[in-house]
């Protein structure tokens, strides 16, 4: 006998019912933040998920962005040098609504005086926002999607090449040289920052705003992501939003920086010896510029403290 309407409406709701049950005990089970396994998420999701551990309202400084963002600072060296407490969350590949949704989340739990955001998030093309965009509300969505491996973790299949960072930075030594000659020639023309880009950083700038956070945008030096109708285009924006750009790709010689020595992979990642370039400088920056507290926390300055020595024995730097 064939099903009546009602029927198969109840049919259809009932299987919408049982798969959000099934997906919500899945989402559950595959939390590595609840299962306290964290360092066994790709590098892409390990800075962020890692930043969610911290102690409530412990970091003056975050970064976020693409994986422009990894060598821009090394919080090590701002706490050694500056007593500020720092943390790197960007992820490769970001786009602005990503960067969006993370500073949110962030925001629950830490209450930074200075959001600093590198700007390669706003030079995507349109496809591959929407590409990583939809991925997005996917992962959000159905957490479970992004984490289903770390059932291998939970039947003892672990991963002995485990990447360490330090408050979300990784020292990375290898050089290649970039050979291009010059990229940032002048112009009047302009590459404007649009679409989705453009408004959500409107919002993550309102975001800041709630939340007392000042907003700065910085360019790394990276031939392949930057010229300077780019620069024109991320000058008019900050210009809209009201806050600072720098645009590290016009300060090389101020920086010292040199092309053969302090690139990574040739024209788009620093290094380790071009991260100690912009590191230096934008700690002087935020220190001229900004107030901080002095952390007083005997607890907290016994952690970061610890982070030191564990960083500079990593490294063999004693």
């Amino acid at each position: 006998m064939q099903a009546s309407k009602k029927e198969k409406l109840l049919r259809t709701i009932g299987f919408f019912a049982v798969l959000i049950t099934v997906l919500s005990i899945l989402n559950y089970f595959f939390d590595p933040l609840r299962l306290d396994m964290v360092k066994y998420v790709t590098e892409h999701d390990s800075n962020y998920l890692s930043l969610m551990e911290e102690p409530e309202d412990s970091i003056d400084v975050l970064v976020l962005g693409d994986s422009l963002s990894y060598g821009m600072i090394n919080p090590i060296d701002f706490w050694e040098k500056g007593g500020l407490t720092s943390y790197i969350a960007g992820q490769s590949g970001q786009i602005v609504p990503e960067t969006y949704f993370e500073l949110k989340n962030i925001m629950e739990n830490q209450s930074p005086k200075v959001v600093i955001i590198e700007t390669g998030i706003l030079v995507h093309d349109f496809s591959t926002e929407m590409h990583i965009l939809i991925y997005q509300v996917m992962y959000d969505l159905l957490p479970v999607t992004k984490y289903h491996e770390l059932w291998k973790v939970m039947l003892g299949d672990t991963d002995d090449e485990l990447k360490e960072h330090f408050k979300g930075f990784r020292k990375r030594e290898d050089i290649m040289a970039y050979e291009g000659g010059e990229y940032m020639i002048y112009t009047d023309e302009d590459k404007e920052i649009k679409g989705i880009g453009k408004t959500y950083m409107k919002k993550i700038k309102e975001l800041c705003d709630d939340n007392n956070a000042t907003l700065v945008l910085v360019s790394m030096p990276s031939p392949k992501n930057y010229n300077y109708e780019i620069h024109n285009g991320l000058t008019e924006l900050a210009d809209e939003l009201g806050v600072e750009y720098i645009d590290f790709n016009l300060m090389t010689e101020e920086l010292s920086f040199d092309w053969t020595a302090h690139m990574l992979d040739g024209d788009d990642h620093v290094n380790f010896f071009g991260t100690l370039r912009t590191s230096g400088w934008l700690l002087d920056y935020i220190i001229n510029n900004y107030n901080f507290e002095k952390r007083t926390d005997e607890k907290l300055i016994e952690d970061w403290n610890n982070e030191t020595d564990k960083y500079k024995e990593f490294f063999n730097l004693q």
